[in-house]
């Protein structure tokens, strides 16, 4: 896996990790896949990128042909300003989870702290009001 830093809560992360903003979703999966292939371990993923469910295509797939177990993966998403509201906050994990096909996260991050204008995720709007999708 390569090195690693312990956090608090005790489990190890890999220290190199591949980001994967602005990774197209036409090739996500592929990318995911080969990233894991070569030894990546750790994916910084993102509702607001758009492209979760490519990335657990990848994953998945590497599942499925034995390169990894789901336990040997460090994955970590965010969520978006416009979710921070409690009631928001599980609903948008949930559809993260779900786009990835995944049970849990490694970590989940606030993405930034800031007042966006609250847009349901059905709606999609300008890139500042985006809704994960």
């Amino acid at each position: 896996m390569g090195p690693t830093i312990k956090l608090s809560s005790g489990y190890e992360m890999p220290q190199v990790g591949f980001g994967l903003w602005k990774v197209d979703n036409a090739t996500a999966a592929d990318t995911v896949y080969n990233a894991i292939k070569v030894g990546y371990r750790l994916f910084d993923g993102a509702c607001d990128y758009g492209n979760e469910k490519e990335c657990g295509e990848g994953v998945a797939r590497a599942i499925k042909e034995g390169l990894v177990t789901r336990e040997e993966l460090f994955i970590t998403s965010k969520l978006w300003p416009v979710f921070e509201d409690g009631d928001k906050v599980e609903p948008a994990i949930r559809r993260s989870l779900a786009d990835w096909g995944l049970e849990y996260f490694d970590l989940y991050l606030i993405h930034f702290p800031g007042a966006l204008k609250y847009v349901d995720p059905s709606v999609r709007s300008s890139a500042a009001t985006r809704p994960c999708t």
